[in-house]
Protein backbone atom coordinates (compact mmCIF):
# COMPACT_ATOMS: atom_id res chain seq x y z
CA UNK A 1 0.00 0.00 0.00
CA UNK A 2 1.30 3.38 -0.94
CA UNK A 3 1.86 6.07 1.62
CA UNK A 4 -0.59 8.37 -0.19
CA UNK A 5 -3.37 5.71 0.04
CA UNK A 6 -2.67 5.26 3.74
CA UNK A 7 -2.85 9.03 4.34
CA UNK A 8 -6.10 9.25 2.34
CA UNK A 9 -7.68 6.42 4.36
CA UNK A 10 -6.60 7.99 7.67
CA UNK A 11 -8.05 11.34 6.59
CA UNK A 12 -11.33 9.67 5.57
CA UNK A 13 -11.51 7.91 8.94
CA UNK A 14 -10.83 11.16 10.81
CA UNK A 15 -13.54 12.98 8.86
CA UNK A 16 -16.01 10.15 9.56
CA UNK A 17 -15.30 10.29 13.29
CA UNK A 18 -15.70 14.08 13.31
CA UNK A 19 -19.04 13.86 11.46
CA UNK A 20 -20.34 11.19 13.85
CA UNK A 21 -19.37 13.32 16.85
CA UNK A 22 -21.30 16.28 15.46
CA UNK A 23 -24.60 14.43 14.93
CA UNK A 24 -27.63 14.97 17.16
CA UNK A 25 -27.49 12.42 20.02
CA UNK A 26 -31.26 11.91 19.82
CA UNK A 27 -32.38 13.89 22.87
CA UNK A 28 -35.71 12.63 24.15
CA UNK A 29 -38.22 14.69 26.07
CA UNK A 30 -40.11 13.52 29.19
CA UNK A 31 -43.41 11.73 28.56
CA UNK A 32 -46.18 13.73 30.32
CA UNK A 33 -48.44 10.67 30.45
CA UNK A 34 -45.77 8.69 32.30
CA UNK A 35 -45.43 11.49 34.86
CA UNK A 36 -49.20 11.38 35.48
CA UNK A 37 -49.03 7.63 36.15
CA UNK A 38 -46.34 8.09 38.82
CA UNK A 39 -48.47 10.45 40.91
CA UNK A 40 -47.36 12.80 43.66
CA UNK A 41 -43.79 12.64 44.90
CA UNK A 42 -43.30 11.48 48.48
CA UNK A 43 -41.33 13.59 50.93
CA UNK A 44 -37.83 12.32 51.61
CA UNK A 45 -37.09 11.00 55.11
CA UNK A 46 -35.76 13.45 57.67
CA UNK A 47 -32.36 14.84 56.69
CA UNK A 48 -29.40 14.83 59.04
CA UNK A 49 -29.01 17.82 61.32
CA UNK A 50 -26.68 20.42 59.80
CA UNK A 51 -23.23 21.04 61.29
CA UNK A 52 -23.31 23.74 63.96
CA UNK A 53 -20.74 25.80 65.81
CA UNK A 54 -22.75 25.66 69.05
CA UNK A 55 -24.38 22.20 69.19
CA UNK A 56 -22.82 18.85 68.32
CA UNK A 57 -24.43 17.33 65.25
CA UNK A 58 -25.38 14.13 67.08
CA UNK A 59 -27.71 15.93 69.53
CA UNK A 60 -31.32 14.87 68.98
CA UNK A 61 -33.69 11.91 68.75
CA UNK A 62 -32.48 8.91 66.74
CA UNK A 63 -33.75 5.44 65.80
CA UNK A 64 -32.39 2.40 63.98
CA UNK A 65 -35.07 2.72 61.25
CA UNK A 66 -37.27 5.49 59.88
CA UNK A 67 -40.31 3.62 61.24
CA UNK A 68 -38.66 3.70 64.68
CA UNK A 69 -38.96 7.49 64.64
CA UNK A 70 -42.58 7.12 65.78
CA UNK A 71 -41.10 6.40 69.23
CA UNK A 72 -37.34 7.16 69.03
CA UNK A 73 -35.28 4.93 71.31
CA UNK A 74 -32.07 6.97 71.24
CA UNK A 75 -31.72 10.35 72.96
CA UNK A 76 -28.38 12.01 72.27
CA UNK A 77 -27.54 15.07 74.38
CA UNK A 78 -24.37 17.12 74.30
CA UNK A 79 -22.81 15.14 77.18
CA UNK A 80 -24.94 11.99 77.33
CA UNK A 81 -26.77 9.32 75.34
CA UNK A 82 -29.55 7.09 76.60
CA UNK A 83 -31.71 4.40 75.07
CA UNK A 84 -35.10 3.24 76.28
CA UNK A 85 -34.18 1.56 79.55
CA UNK A 86 -31.13 -0.25 78.23
CA UNK A 87 -28.01 1.89 78.10
CA UNK A 88 -26.92 5.30 79.33
CA UNK A 89 -23.52 6.88 78.77
CA UNK A 90 -21.95 10.02 80.15
CA UNK A 91 -19.38 11.77 77.95
CA UNK A 92 -16.17 12.95 79.61
CA UNK A 93 -14.44 14.17 76.45
CA UNK A 94 -15.90 15.09 73.04
CA UNK A 95 -13.50 15.85 70.20
CA UNK A 96 -14.46 17.01 66.72
CA UNK A 97 -12.69 14.88 64.05
CA UNK A 98 -12.45 14.95 60.25
CA UNK A 99 -15.29 12.42 60.02
CA UNK A 100 -17.45 13.40 62.99
CA UNK A 101 -16.68 12.99 66.68
CA UNK A 102 -14.50 10.95 69.04
CA UNK A 103 -16.17 10.57 72.42
CA UNK A 104 -14.75 9.15 75.66
CA UNK A 105 -17.75 7.69 77.50
CA UNK A 106 -18.60 5.83 80.68
CA UNK A 107 -21.63 3.63 80.09
CA UNK A 108 -24.06 1.79 82.33
CA UNK A 109 -26.05 -1.21 81.09
CA UNK A 110 -27.69 -4.03 83.04
CA UNK A 111 -25.72 -3.20 86.19
CA UNK A 112 -22.32 -3.11 84.43
CA UNK A 113 -20.15 -0.01 84.00
CA UNK A 114 -17.83 0.12 80.98
CA UNK A 115 -15.70 2.76 79.29
CA UNK A 116 -15.67 3.33 75.53
CA UNK A 117 -14.01 5.52 72.94
CA UNK A 118 -16.96 6.01 70.59
CA UNK A 119 -16.44 7.12 67.02
CA UNK A 120 -19.34 8.94 65.36
CA UNK A 121 -19.49 9.61 61.63
CA UNK A 122 -22.22 10.76 59.25
CA UNK A 123 -23.30 9.28 55.91
CA UNK A 124 -25.06 12.09 54.08
CA UNK A 125 -26.27 9.91 51.20
CA UNK A 126 -27.79 7.35 53.58
CA UNK A 127 -29.02 10.08 55.94
CA UNK A 128 -27.50 8.15 58.81
CA UNK A 129 -25.15 8.49 61.76
CA UNK A 130 -22.79 5.60 62.43
CA UNK A 131 -21.61 4.85 65.96
CA UNK A 132 -18.64 2.54 66.47
CA UNK A 133 -16.95 1.30 69.65
CA UNK A 134 -19.93 1.94 71.89
CA UNK A 135 -21.54 -0.39 74.43
CA UNK A 136 -23.79 -1.89 71.74
CA UNK A 137 -23.01 -5.11 69.88
CA UNK A 138 -21.04 -3.91 66.87
CA UNK A 139 -21.28 -0.67 64.90
CA UNK A 140 -24.74 0.92 64.90
CA UNK A 141 -26.39 2.96 62.16
CA UNK A 142 -29.06 5.47 63.22
CA UNK A 143 -31.48 7.75 61.37
CA UNK A 144 -32.29 11.23 62.63
CA UNK A 145 -35.84 11.65 63.93
CA UNK A 146 -35.79 15.25 65.13
CA UNK A 147 -34.73 17.66 67.83
CA UNK A 148 -34.90 16.84 71.52
CA UNK A 149 -38.08 18.05 73.23
CA UNK A 150 -37.62 20.93 75.69
CA UNK A 151 -36.76 19.73 79.19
Amino acid sequence: MKLSNLIARCAAAAISVALIACTDPGVTHPDPEAAEQVGEAEALPQALPPPSETTPRYVGLWATTQAGCENPAWRWRERQVSTQGEVSCDFSNVQLTNTGYAIAATCHAEGDTTTHNMQISFAESARAMMVADGPWSGPTSLVYCGALPPE
